[in-house]
């Protein structure tokens, strides 16, 4: 993951800066630091698919098996 994709990711969540560092656990200068670098640490692009998971998770129970396996796909690619 590279920093535009985090960014790409971060606003895909509609959340601000602020509010990602504090998901990702990270103080604001972190990430911002990461948003500008060619290449993330996997340990970060890893919490960004688990939050996003957790985020899913209820809205996918209303789904049938096919497109549950295709969202969950899309994630660990």
């Amino acid at each position: 993951m590279t920093g535009y994709e985090l960014r790409l990711w971060r606003k895909g969540m509609t959340w601000d800066q602020e509010r990602a560092a504090e998901e990702l656990g990270k103080c604001l200068r972190t990430y911002k630091a990461y948003e500008k670098s060619p290449a993330i640490d996997r340990v970060v692009e890893l919490a960004t698919r688990s939050l996003t998971l957790s985020i899913l998770l209820p809205a996918l129970s209303e789904k049938n098996s096919a497109e549950i396996c295709r969202v969950l796909g899309t994630l660990v690619d």
